[in-house]
């Protein structure tokens, strides 16, 4: 039985209230029964796109050194040279969410080391929302709260 209008005019039943929850309850049955042995069609999920906001990858420089005397002069020295670390960036309650799916560290006033954040995933007046580096989602008052790096 489908989820269209179904008329029980044709059923030989009584037309009692009953007799047709009894006529339903077997054509539902008859139709899972029929919709079993049909193979459903596969849904395609469709494939995510990549966020354009997300900073590609620092590649190091390839930085061209004047050769020395005890390398050979037909060989040019290269050294590489590595990007800086990056500075701890300070999230604040405006700006938590231009930094939602980035690590940070959170800060707490008298506690010695920082919770290790996977991402944030709320901040208001009141609280500070995480999930910690074991997939919890940790919940702590926002006025504990030194501060927020990335």
């Amino acid at each position: 039985m489908t989820k269209t209008r179904f008329s029980h005019a044709q059923c030989e039943h009584p037309s009692t209230k009953a007799a047709r929850a009894k006529c339903r309850k077997e054509m539902r049955g008859e139709a899972v029964a029929s919709a079993a042995s049909t193979p459903k069609p596969v849904a395609v999920t469709p494939t995510k796109k990549k966020d354009p906001r997300k900073a590609a990858t620092a590649v190091p420089a390839k930085v061209e050194t004047p050769a020395d005397e005890t390398t050979p002069e037909s060989a040019p020295a290269v050294q590489t040279e590595t990007a800086p670390a990056a500075e701890p960036v300070e999230i604040t309650p405006d700006t938590w969410r231009d930094h939602k799916d980035k690590a940070a560290s959170v800060y707490i006033n008298g506690v010695a080391e920082p919770f290790a954040a996977q991402c944030i995933t709320g901040w208001s007046i009141k609280f500070l929302q995480f999930t910690d580096s074991e997939g919890k989602r940790q919940r702590i008052p926002a006025s504990t709260v030194e501060r927020v790096t990335v």
